[in-house]
């Protein structure tokens, strides 16, 4: 039984160990198929690695070749913007070149016209000659008998018809009519007369059929691309709230304030416009000169190129460049025939406004009368002094110091808006302006004709309420919260009173009168007459400030009949003065044409400098020579008409005014203004309103003009304006320009 059992384990043992072999067997060759299919990943992996490689390398010749794709492309696309450009400047110099070519045809024509002219006044001397060398022959005779001097007389007669058909052939013989046009920065209007009847001028008063209105607003409103006028004039900014649609409601802004992209203002005084200025300009004289073309042919038969003389009126400080610009915009608004039509003329504001006020309010007439006019416009003010040359044949005069500033009436209507700010908040009134600006026009315009226009002063009762809701809607939606509860319990209605209207008056006639202030105290001589010309000066509460302010040192402070229409009045008055020739004094000295033609250049014969430690006395060492003399014009400078030496002046943080004093020497090295040979030119006063800046910039300079020098400083950060013209020293020029 023991060999049994033991026989048994073995067997046991023996099964245990076969299987376990075979187990084991199994199990390596296992492993062995898992080392296998390892390898066999491996390399599958490897192989992945190296497809993978091989596509990023593929990739990356496929990104190189797309980019010189790209850059190709690119480069094709920029010749072809060029070639685009290209073209384009070809068509415009190709138009320019039809446009120059059809002038110089005209002008041809003209300058045949003119020597037919000139052939015709050669054959009527030569009858003339021949009639007075038959008189001469007759008054030798010893005996004159009845018949001879029934032949002086027909001699006589022929004489006179000859001499009346050659005045006939003179310059403007074929002008009918003369138009002044006022064209506005925020107004704009014109006058016109018959040249058969001067004395009665009239100006326009029906615009867009609305009566009694001399001047329409300078503003367009265009289509979406801004190509086509859609609206221009006042209806560009009188769009009712509750007369909108939806399209209306989704209108671009007008485009206002144009006017001011001319002249000389620094760009931050610029309007940011959406189109070119020239062709915003362009396109509002077009409409306006629709307007004067139908109203010189509803009251006269006659033919508007030929026999119109058109005089637009413009700022004095406009260059020769500016001039240019007009030109070409009048002539693009089909205003003028050709582009140097002698059919056009200019004059300057300051200029037309003298001729009105000599015209219609100046009592004195004694030679070295002076006289100011303000012309309050709707974005500057204007103040201009006069002297009265001569009186007799002829009554001119001469601009001696300008002031501009810009403290318009548009200045008290931002007033208003500061206003609402207060009463709304700033971001209400910031958005109604960005997307709801007619409703915001429509603010502005409840305003001005119940508030602004008829304030008096004299009314302390005065009260207006301003209904909101009625008035601008949307304005509604911009407030916050808590003004929207304020609002709502007013019943959206705002209270304007009496000190809150003065309160928007007061600060800018404050500055206005700062400025007469200065401009009388600029020169010793007795003001005769303050004029106030221009839309604003009708209000009785400005007539009464200055007024009050100023009639003890000037006797006669007027606002003539209708000054609204004073400029272009004025400007219709020089026109016909230019077809007389009874008044070719006016025309020569009265309004100097600004259009100069001459590019004469002078050699300096004295160095023109100013007091700099006036200026900057805190900046140098002080001793007993304190006053410095800084060069602006060196003695023996070459100097071109109108051409202008100047600096930059930075005023002190709460400096409130300044004085300019400039003089001439003929030393080359002079340092100090109380040397000898150092005389005073003279003394240009200016005011400072923006006295709490750290910003501010004056440019002060003197310009070599055509009748003397001028001295000029312009405040670069509120665009005021401060000009005044001395006489040259004896002999500094031995011909004038």
């Amino acid at each position: 039984m023991t060999n049994e059992h033991s026989s048994s384990d073995n067997d046991k043992s023996h099964d245990f160990i076969g299987k376990f072999v075979i187990g084991f067997n199994k199990l390596n060759n296992e492993f062995v198929n898992l080392l296998k299919d390892n390898q066999n990943i491996k390399q599958q992996y490897k192989n992945l690695e190296e497809k993978n490689d091989e596509i990023l390398r593929l990739n990356s010749e496929l990104n190189e070749k797309n980019q010189e794709i790209l850059r190709i492309n690119s480069n094709l696309i920029e010749k072809n913007q060029q070639v685009t450009r290209f073209n384009l400047e070809l068509k415009e110099k190709l138009q320019v070149k039809d446009k120059l070519c059809e002038e110089l045809q005209q002008y041809a024509l003209n300058l045949e016209k003119q020597r037919n002219e000139e052939l015709q006044q050669l054959q009527q001397f030569d009858i003339i000659s021949q009639n007075l060398e038959k008189n001469l022959e007759l008054l030798k005779l010893n005996e004159i008998n009845d018949g001879i001097v029934k032949t002086f007389k027909e001699n006589n007669e022929k004489f006179l018809t000859s001499f009346l058909n050659k005045k006939k052939s003179l310059p403007y013989s074929n002008i009918k009519v003369v138009v002044g046009l006022d064209f506005g920065t925020t107004y704009s209007g014109f006058s016109y007369c018959n040249v058969s009847n001067e004395q009665d001028i009239c100006s326009n008063e029906i615009w867009h059929e609305v009566f009694n209105q001399f001047k329409t607003k300078s503003a367009l409103q265009y289509d979406d691309e801004y190509n086509n006028v859609v609206l221009w004039g006042s209806p560009a900014l009188e769009i009712k709230p509750h007369h909108r649609d939806n399209e209306q409601n989704r209108r671009n802004q007008p485009v206002e304030l144009f006017k001011l992209c001319l002249g000389n203002l620094y760009e931050t005084l610029k309007p940011n416009l959406p189109i070119d200025y020239k062709k915003a300009i362009t396109d509002y004289l077009r409409e306006i000169g629709k307007v004067i073309k139908d109203t010189i042919a509803t009251h006269w038969n006659i033919e508007f190129f030929e026999n119109v003389l058109l005089v637009p009126v413009i700022p004095a400080k406009y260059s020769r460049k500016d001039y240019d610009i007009m030109r070409e915009c009048l002539y693009n608004a089909n205003l003028i025939n050709y582009k140097y039509s002698k059919n056009l003329q200019f004059t300057t504001e300051p200029e037309a406004a003298a001729i009105y006020c000599m015209e219609n309010g100046l009592q004195e007439d004694d030679t070295g009368t002076t006289f100011m006019v303000i012309d309050y416009g709707g974005i500057t003010v204007d103040l201009t002094r006069f002297e009265l040359v001569r009186n007799n044949p002829t009554r001119f005069c001469e601009v001696t110091e300008r002031i501009g500033d810009f403290c318009g009436s548009t200045f008290i209507d931002k007033e208003f808006i500061k206003f609402l700010r207060g009463r709304l908040g700033t971001r209400a009134i910031d958005l109604l302006i960005e997307n709801d600006y007619d409703q915001f026009q429509c603010l502005i315009q409840e305003f001005c004709q119940h508030v602004k226009e008829p304030f008096t002063g004299d009314n302390p009762e005065f009260n207006y309420i301003l209904n909101i809701e009625e008035r601008a809607p949307f304005l509604l939606l911009h407030c916050n919260r808590k003004t929207k509860k304020i609002m709502k319990k007013n019943e959206w209605l705002i209270n304007i009173n009496y000190n809150d209207v003065k309160s928007m008056f007061d600060p800018i006639i404050e500055r206005i009168i700062c400025l007469v202030h200065l401009l009388l105290s600029n020169n010793e001589e007795t003001c005769s007459a303050i004029f106030l010309v221009g839309g604003f000066s009708e209000n009785r509460y400005l007539q009464r400030r200055i007024k009050q302010e100023f009639n003890r040192m000037v006797k006669d402070i007027s606002a003539l009949a209708q000054p609204i229409t004073a400029i272009s009045h004025g400007a219709a008055i020089y026109g016909l003065s230019t077809l007389s020739t009874k008044s070719n004094d006016m025309n020569n000295n009265l309004v100097i044409n600004n259009m100069k033609t001459v590019n004469s250049s002078r050699v300096l014969k004295y160095t023109y400098g100013i007091d700099v430690d006036s200026l900057y006395g805190k900046s140098y060492i002080r001793s007993n020579k304190i006053h410095r003399f800084l060069v602006l014009a060196n003695q023996g400078t070459t100097v071109e008409l109108d051409q202008t030496f100047s600096f930059n002046f930075e005023p002190e943080f709460n400096q409130k005014s300044e004085s300019f004093t400039i003089y001439y020497t003929k030393n080359d090295n002079v340092q100090y203004c109380n040397e000898t040979e150092v005389v005073l030119l003279g003394i240009l006063k200016i005011v400072l309103p923006d006295v709490f800046l750290d910003n501010r910039s004056i440019n002060f300079g003197l310009t070599f003009g055509q009748k003397g020098i001028t001295a000029f400083a312009r405040n670069k950060l509120s665009g005021q304006n401060h000009a005044t013209t001395f006489r040259y020293p004896d002999h500094e020029f031995d011909i004038i320009f």
